[in-house]
């Protein structure tokens, strides 16, 4: 632990809290046979890190959790002793940029969003890679607030949205409950699911993100009924209120295309939303250029808790990410001091 407090306490580089040790204690690891002198000199022999002075490029894509992610894996980097830069970009042009090595690093890419993209980016030749999963579970579905489940007892069984429709109604909606779905550009399938599911709901389009947070927000200060056609995890709204997911019917692939399949042998779409999967992608080159970056890169992960506790100080009580950031590092080395102690052990494997 005594390298990561000097990097953490004094901001030095990996390279510079090596060498500092080593010119405290070289005589005495000469002496001793500990198992923590034996990692130190260990350690100071891959003093090579940083291996390219080179910055390593991180997209910012739109939305805060990516960009925290993003920032989390960066200033580690930093405190390894790496130049690190961050570009805000959107997301559709950051994976041609990454395949060509003008951009280096995105660690939360959903892939659900672009499979297809994604499996043609990292096959042999395509120019990126998979580093494997970063650890948060996306899960996308119908939401409503845990207090609902004293006045409508089966949820959150799906069958209890239509037991429960008259709590769900509104004096626009009635005798159909309503159900608030996202844009009519966000793809959800809800019209079909509804359908599929004989379910007894109208779906009432909302004007986005900041909409669908104004119902949440609207419904807890009232404790209201209000349910939730579209949400998301991570998001920090999760951190704020207690929200529980609709058990609907589970997600298979012959969900979507084979009628017969499910629930209703008449209809598709009759289940839940797709399970999404959440990769770290990684320019080809970065093993080569920076190996001890790459192997940090393949242990980073974060979980959904620490991305919506994260994202809530920056969006909800107005704080920079860089302070948010920078008190996270501070306050879990017992996390991050293991990603880079293998990495120096083990570049580029």
């Amino acid at each position: 632990m005594i390298l990561a407090s000097l990097i953490r306490i004094f901001g030095l580089t990996c390279v510079a809290a090596l060498a500092l040790l080593l010119s405290v204690s070289r005589t005495t690891l000469a002496q001793e046979d500990e198992p923590g002198d034996q990692e130190l000199a260990g350690l100071y022999a891959l003093t090579e890190v940083p291996e390219s002075l080179d910055p390593i490029k991180f997209p910012l894509w739109e939305w805060t959790g990516h960009q925290v992610t993003q920032y989390l894996a960066g200033e580690l980097l930093k405190r390894m002793g790496y130049n690190v830069e961050y570009i805000h970009t959107a997301e559709i042009p950051s994976v041609p940029a990454i395949q060509e090595g003008a951009l280096h690093v995105s660690l939360e890419y959903w892939v659900g969003n672009n499979r297809v993209k994604f499996f043609k980016a990292t096959q042999r030749g395509g120019g990126a890679e998979d580093l494997g999963y970063l650890g948060i579970k996306a899960v996308e579905g119908w939401w409503y607030p845990a207090y609902m489940e004293a006045t409508c007892p089966g949820l959150p069984d799906w069958h209890a949205l239509n037991e429960c429709v008259e709590q769900f109604a509104t004096g626009e909606t009635a005798p159909l409950g309503r159900a608030v779905d996202a844009p009519a550009e966000w793809i959800t399938y809800n019209d079909k699911r509804v359908e599929s599911l004989a379910l007894k709901y109208e779906l009432v389009r909302s004007g986005g993100e900041g909409g669908l947070i104004t119902e949440i927000q609207s419904a807890y200060a009232r404790k209201a009924p209000v349910m939730l056609a579209y949400f998301w995890s991570p998001h920090w709204i999760f951190a704020k209120y207690d929200l529980r997911k609709v058990d609907l019917p589970a997600y298979k692939p012959q969900c979507w295309d084979d009628p017969s399949w499910g629930v209703n042998p008449d209809a598709t779409h009759d289940c839940d939303f797709a399970i999404q999967e959440i990769k770290k992608l990684v320019w080809t080159g970065v093993r080569d250029k920076w190996p001890a970056a790459h192997r940090f890169l393949r242990n980073f992960e974060i979980t959904n808790e620490t991305q919506n506790s994260l994202v809530l100080k920056i969006d909800v009580e107005g704080r920079d990410i860089e302070s948010v950031v920078a008190e996270w590092i501070d306050g879990n080395e017992d996390t991050w001091y293991w990603w880079i102690k293998d990495a120096l052990l083990n570049p580029g494997q």
